[in-house]
């Protein structure tokens, strides 16, 4: 949530420190189960570089309103990403998670919503709560799926399979801009830059607010898989406010 904004900040102030510049053995460990770094959980980068290098390093994670998080990563998805492209020439994964084809109906949200909300209901009956592959309504494999506990949460990114969390400190996406002081005390390269950098997008997609997407049905189904963020993070759905 939010990570391609923040990886782009980190990358360009922080290199030098990030893990995944300066641990070639642990690329060369993701891609032997055809991971990389950013799409990796905590508990795969914590395997990579070693358990010295993970607990030497500052780690932290960004979470987002569930609701919010599915709506963006629809369209992410679909205006941007590998399933932008054609039937035919997307990529399979596009298909296994049952999206349906990119158009100019993205950008129109009363045609967007039926689209979203059948999405929806097509990936609960394939991949229920409980499935083997459940986190495909969340996220794709990234090698993640070696793990038992990974599954379409949030949280299942960042804990062991105690559920443990592995990470230092975990900020909520919509309260990130509080808590930039702590990252800056945290990690010196960022000390002096600006929140946000200037403006950086949390991710290139363009919507409306999440809540005019969902029906009570649709509502209740994000809730089912995510249950374990609203519970640990306090999320609830927000209807809009104002106009946008």
């Amino acid at each position: 949530a939010g990570g391609t904004a923040m990886i782009a900040i980190l990358g360009k102030h922080s290199r030098p420190q990030m893990l995944q510049f300066t641990s070639p053995q642990a690329l060369a460990k993701l891609r032997s189960i055809r991971s990389r770094f950013f799409h990796a959980s905590a508990a795969l980068q914590q395997w990579a570089v070693g358990e010295a290098a993970w607990r030497d390093a500052y780690r932290f994670a960004l979470v987002r309103n569930p609701w919010a998080r599915q709506v963006s990563m629809f369209h992410f998805l679909l205006e941007t990403a590998s399933c932008a492209k054609p039937c035919g020439q997307r990529a399979a994964h596009c298909d296994k998670r049952l999206l349906p084809q990119a158009g100019p109906w993205l950008a129109s949200v009363d045609l967007a919503t039926p689209r979203f909300r059948a999405w929806i209901r097509d990936m609960a009956a394939a991949f229920p709560p409980g499935h083997p592959q459940q986190h495909l309504f969340g996220a794709r494999f990234h090698g993640n799926e070696r793990d038992a506990w990974y599954n379409a949460s949030q949280i299942s990114w960042m804990v062991d399979g105690r559920g443990a969390v592995l990470v230092d400190d975990i900020f909520k996406l919509e309260e990130l801009q509080q808590h930039w002081p702590t990252l800056q005390r945290r990690v010196c390269s960022l000390r002096g830059v600006p929140y946000a950098d200037g403006g950086l997008r949390k991710n290139p997609s363009t919507h409306a607010h999440y809540s005019r997407y969902y029906d009570d049905q649709t509502r209740r189904i994000v809730a089912q898989y995510m249950q374990a963020d609203i519970d640990r993070f306090g999320y609830t759905f927000e209807q809009q406010q104002g106009g946008g």
